[in-house]
């Protein structure tokens, strides 16, 4: 009985261990199997702000954190403190995921940028011709500023000389589109600078906003205001002969601003990247020729005056361009002076042409006395109020002796005529009505965006323009053209009173500092035409 008791015994015992034994193995055979991967959470897409620069990814919620410790640490300064509680104080922004199916945000096409914009547009100035200075009138060239409120004249920095009015522009009259949602849509801008040829071209452009109620007022001229263009006067003026004879301020000329478009300039690839520059090419003009008919039919416009003119039905001797010619005494002035010019050329030049009847000698002698007489004339106009009226007994005795000189008063009477209607037109507006309308529209050429010829082709000079492509003839400009706007370009106008010289003058800013109205950035450059 013992021994079977005994053979029970072990055989519990060795199956409680093989049990164990079983139960071991099993549990290493677990550890040793490969666990399950879990599923991968896919990448946020990054998404660009408004100026371009990626926003940082959202991360997935963390874990809670412990309850923060009572008390503050000595590291952090009483500033960061504020920000910190004022932070923690704020209320939570809403996170917005992007899902991992959604697109990326594209860039914003080039071609809708200002500058590409700018390119496809022009703000160009069309004159009123004949000019009409009404209360409305507040862009114009030369004469003084109009501006609200009050303004001190700007002045060189340097030197403190004033500097010259060039023009003023009204920009609530300037189109919205045109605007490139950048140009102020209120106030005035001007443009001031130096105009003594050499002085080193100092300028400001001065934007000037008035609120609400506030009175527009005409600017006086600081009493030290030079004459524009210093000692060159005599070389620029029709009615100077010596710089004593310029005046401070240009003449005074109204336009509009109006906006054209421009087609879409086609690049060579090697170009492509180049700022477009100014094209004058055939569309360019017929858009000039709409915005001076006003989307109307364009009319031919009259021929220029031309020495055929002035000669009478015989062709022996000149007749005047109306009987009220010359109608003020600034008119006799600058009739005098262009003759007094001829003269001097043609003493120092001498041509038999003239006088084919006299000898060297005498034809130098006779064009000396024409000369002289020409200066007895300008000095006595010069006596009188430019624009005061002529007495008929003088208006005649002045133009029979003009005439007298055929040879020499033939070849400046075109020129002097039109100079002395645009030279009371620019001072005394209302004078318009004296002049017989088949003279003034003779001078309307001069004054026009683009006019159609008798042969059907378009003239249409290079305007003044602004937020448009600039005129670029060496390539000196395209590197300030990738990253400026061309605010203005201005261009020498003998009939407006520009005289610049053969180059333009280009006034440009960035965008972002037209946004923000900061125009003592604007940079100068002039560039070859």
């Amino acid at each position: 009985m013992s021994a079977l008791i005994a053979i029970f015994a072990i055989f519990i015992g060795s199956a409680i261990l093989l049990v164990a034994v079983l139960a071991y193995w099993l549990r290493l055979r677990a550890q040793q199997e490969p666990k399950p991967r879990r599923a991968k959470t896919p990448p946020k897409r990054q998404k660009n702000s408004a100026d371009g620069a990626p926003e940082a990814e959202h991360e997935p919620a963390p874990e809670p954190a412990p309850p923060p410790r009572q008390g503050r640490s000595r590291l952090i300064s009483a500033a960061s403190l504020a920000e910190a509680e004022a932070a923690n104080s704020a209320r939570a922004p809403t996170v917005i995921t992007i899902a991992s199916s959604d697109p990326v945000p594209a860039e914003p096409p080039a071609r809708t940028t200002p500058l590409a914009l700018a390119a496809r547009q022009a703000i160009v100035f069309r004159q009123h011709f004949p000019p009409h200075l009404g209360a409305k009138s507040r862009s114009f060239f030369g004469g003084a500023p109009f501006v609200p409120g009050t303004m001190a004249w700007p002045r060189e920095p340097a030197s403190g000389k004033p500097l010259h009015f060039i023009l003023q522009i009204d920009l609530a009259a300037v189109p919205a589109e045109a605007r490139l949602g950048l140009l102020p849509d209120t106030g005035v801008l001007a443009v001031f600078q130096d105009l003594v040829w050499g002085a080193g071209d100092a300028f400001r452009v001065v934007w000037q906003d008035g609120y609400v109620g506030t009175p527009w007022q005409e600017l006086d001229p600081p009493r030290d205001l030079t004459a524009a263009y210093g000692d060159e006067a005599a070389y620029t003026w029709p009615w100077a002969l010596t710089p004593e004879h310029g005046i401070p301020l240009l003449p005074r000329w109204p336009f509009e601003p109006v906006r054209i478009a421009l087609p879409e300039a086609q690049e060579d690839e090697a170009d492509a990247e180049s700022p477009p520059s100014w094209s004058g090419g055939g569309e360019v003009a017929e858009a000039l020729l709409a915005a001076q008919t006003q989307g109307g039919e364009p009319q031919v416009l009259a021929e220029p005056l031309s020495a055929p003119d002035f000669l009478s039905a015989d062709g022996e001797s000149l007749v005047a361009p109306w009987p009220g010619f010359p109608q003020d005494w600034l008119a006799i002035q600058t009739a005098s002076a262009a003759l007094v010019r001829e003269a001097d050329r043609a003493v120092r030049f001498p041509r038999r042409s003239l006088y084919p009847d006299l000898d060297d000698a005498a034809r130098a002698a006779h064009v000396a006395t024409v000369k002289d007489e020409a200066q007895a004339w300008f000095d006595h106009a010069l006596r009188n109020p430019a624009l005061g009226p002529v007495a008929p007994p003088v208006r005649k005795a002045f133009w029979d002796w003009f005439a007298g000189h055929k040879p020499l008063s033939q070849l400046v009477a075109p020129s002097a005529v039109e100079a002395a209607i645009e030279t009371t037109l620019h001072a005394s507006p209302q004078e318009a009505a004296n002049f017989p309308p088949e003279i003034t529209a003779r001078l309307a050429y001069r004054h026009v965006l683009a006019h159609r010829t008798r042969e059907g082709r378009i003239h249409a000079p290079t305007p003044d323009r602004m937020l448009a492509p600039f005129s670029d003839v060496q390539g000196e400009e395209q590197e300030i053209a990738a990253t400026h706007l061309l605010l203005l370009e201005l261009a020498s106008n003998e009939a407006i009173g520009h005289r610049f010289g053969e180059g333009v003058y280009q006034f440009w800013i960035t965008p972002e500092d037209l946004a923000d109205r900061r125009f003592e950035r604007v940079v100068l450059t002039r560039a070859a035409t």
